[in-house]
């Protein structure tokens, strides 16, 4: 095992300026650095705007992220619904939003939850788009979303599989494992469909990962290859994920765009009735921050904060004056997540992280977070709305202990008998012994809940309504599936410790979508196909005032919504620019100069 820094070539940008810095009006302000703020900052700075980009979290570059728990417990915030109090600093990386019945887990940082996401990329099936919660207008445009828009996309974010060229992972053999008992799915759906290419169960994804060495990528920063250490879900160390930092918040950048950190967004307004501005206060967030608020002016101002932060800040300018539509707040989303865990099976996995120092030379490394999904979309019969899908999941090495314990406790109470089976002790003796971990294997779903989850923030309390969401159909499907998977591989199944039997089947999701989302007009949504903010319940717009982010998805995906969010960023600030005059130019790269 050889043990490994960051290379010499490897001299990372700093992208934020002081927050002091903050001019008195620019062209556009982005509120959020995320999928949907960064691409808006890129592409309004392209075409020649001047453009301000407001996040409420740190810059975090490679080697900053902690690789150990107590480290990693500093750096989390909490929001507990109905209280006004919250545990932890407003710009601290990892962001939980706590409620009896569910929690929202998301990252804050110059890059938004990219920072700490899976990075992978999938699309959603048509019959998802063809639904009628989409705007009729985005749905007649789908061949330039998915022709025009992903291909800007990809061409910034490079997605690609798990290198065969790369040390084999142990996961993938399990994976392969996990599926085995549904093999009459495949030839079933052969038979009905024979003139169809074999549709594969299991399959390798893209990722936004960087497998080879690039001294200087495609935006001019430098991005030294994978080195399958599993901890992207904490930080990647080395630099290889790519993360909204090594390619649109460059770009921006190097074109023009001022990128400012600890500046917590509170309302967007019009400073008088008759204005041709908005107004942004904000308050800063660093340690020396005070509650004194500020203010930036801007023609545009495009809210790419996310589900949660964007509809926040529209709740608050709601109750300074703004007129948004009643629907804001509604239609909020898990996107159908999933956590489960198959605890301690028969064979290896090594889907734990380790240091990333340590991970170039490992012959079985854990590799990235998610590498693998089974599809069950095309195999599930009836509507699309019982479809899901099912991922590895790695657990990154500054969570391995609680990670580990915490399975082997619940696995020892795990059955129905008054006291546990001598087979359930000696895997918590295994556990104890740190011989379960390379055995225990985490899986992700994604399905379709009914969106009736309603975010609230009246007098600084925030909530998140929804009673018994953990109740709905999906959740038991795709548990079930789990559970099938979880035995093909001996080991025991483990659902999340809030969902399972006997608890208030509280769900857990990284993926929150809704609260703003778009729609035919303000009586039925907060947004047009545009992602234009409607005045009111009304079918006018407020002229310059966009929502850009996961918040604007009308309904569950059933898979990472990554790839959805960011192609439907990319068309609102398309159809910005054309409504404008306004010239992008997406071929060119200029590298940032640093």
């Amino acid at each position: 095992m050889t043990t490994t820094t960051a290379p010499a070539w490897a001299k990372f940008p700093i992208l934020a300026t002081p927050n002091t810095s903050v001019k008195s009006k620019y062209d556009v302000v982005v509120v959020g650095s995320g999928y949907g703020g960064s691409i808006a900052a890129s592409r309004c700075a392209r075409a020649g705007q001047s453009v301000c980009v407001l996040e409420r979290g740190k810059e975090w570059r490679p080697g900053d992220f902690s690789e150990e728990f107590a480290k990693v417990a500093k750096e989390t915030q909490v929001t507990v619904g109905g209280l006004i109090d919250q545990v932890g600093k407003p710009n601290s990386l990892f962001e939980f939003f706590y409620t009896d019945d569910l929690t929202v887990a998301q990252g804050c940082g110059l890059g938004g939850t990219s920072l700490i996401n899976a990075n992978v990329g999938i699309k959603m099936e048509k019959a998802v788009f063809q639904d009628s919660e989409w705007p009729k207008a985005i749905r007649n445009d789908r061949k330039a979303l998915f022709k025009e828009d992903r291909k800007h996309f990809y061409e910034m974010i490079k997605p690609l599989p798990y290198p065969d060229d790369y040390p084999h992972l142990f996961k993938f053999d399990r994976m392969e494992e996990s599926v085995s008992e549904f093999a009459d799915l495949e030839d079933l759906h052969k038979k009905k469909k024979e003139k169809e290419k074999k549709a594969q169960l299991l399959k390798r994804l893209d990722l936004y990962v960087t497998f080879e060495d690039k001294r200087k990528n495609h935006v001019g920063v430098p991005q030294p290859k994978c080195t399958a250490c599993g901890n992207c879900v904490g930080g990647c160390n080395v630099g290889s994920k790519n993360t909204l930092n090594m390619n649109y918040l460059p770009d921006a950048k190097a074109h023009g765009a001022e990128l400012f950190t600890e500046v917590e967004v509170l309302t967007v307004l019009r400073p008088a009735a008759d204005s041709t501005v908005w107004e942004v206060t904000y308050k800063r967030t660093d340690d020396d921050s005070t509650d004194e608020e500020y203010k930036v002016q801007a023609t545009f101002v495009i809210l790419g904060a996310g589900a949660i932060g964007s509809t926040k800040v529209l709740l608050r300018s709601k109750a300074s004056g703004l007129n948004v539509s009643n629907q804001l707040g509604k239609r909020f989303s898990t996107n159908g997540d999933v956590i489960a865990s198959s605890f301690c099976g028969d064979n290896i996995v090594n889907a734990i992280g380790i240091p990333y120092e340590t991970a170039p030379g490992v012959d079985h490394p854990p590799g990235p977070t998610i590498t693998t999904v089974a599809d069950f979309r095309r195999f599930t019969p009836g509507n699309f709305e019982r479809h899901h899908v099912i991922q590895d999941f790695g657990i990154p090495v500054g969570l391995a202990s609680p990670f580990i314990i915490g399975l082997a406790v619940k696995a020892l109470f795990s059955g129905d008998e008054q006291y546990p089976d001598i087979e359930d002790v000696d895997k918590f003796y295994k556990a104890v012994k740190s011989e379960a971990g390379e055995k225990s294997l985490a899986f992700l779903g994604m399905s379709h809940d009914d969106a009736k989850g309603v975010i609230s923030f009246d007098n600084g309390i925030f909530d998140i309504t929804w009673n018994k969401v953990g109740c709905e159909s999906n959740f038991f499907e795709v548990n079930k599936r789990m559970k099938t998977m979880t035995d093909a591989l001996g080991g025991t199944f483990i659902p999340n410790p809030k969902w399972a039997k006997g608890q208030k089947r509280s769900v857990i999701t990284g993926h929150p979508l809704g609260g703003c989302s778009m729609g035919e007009s303000g009586k039925t949504a907060v947004v047009n196909h545009a992602g234009q903010v409607f005045d009111g319940n009304t079918n006018n717009l407020h002229e310059g005032l966009l929502v850009v982010d996961g918040s604007i998805v009308p309904r569950p995906l059933g898979v990472n919504p990554s790839l959805t969010i960011a192609m439907l960023a990319e068309r609102c600030i398309r159809l910005l620019a054309e409504r404008q005059g306004w010239t992008i130019d997406y071929d060119t790269f200029t590298p940032l100069d640093y």
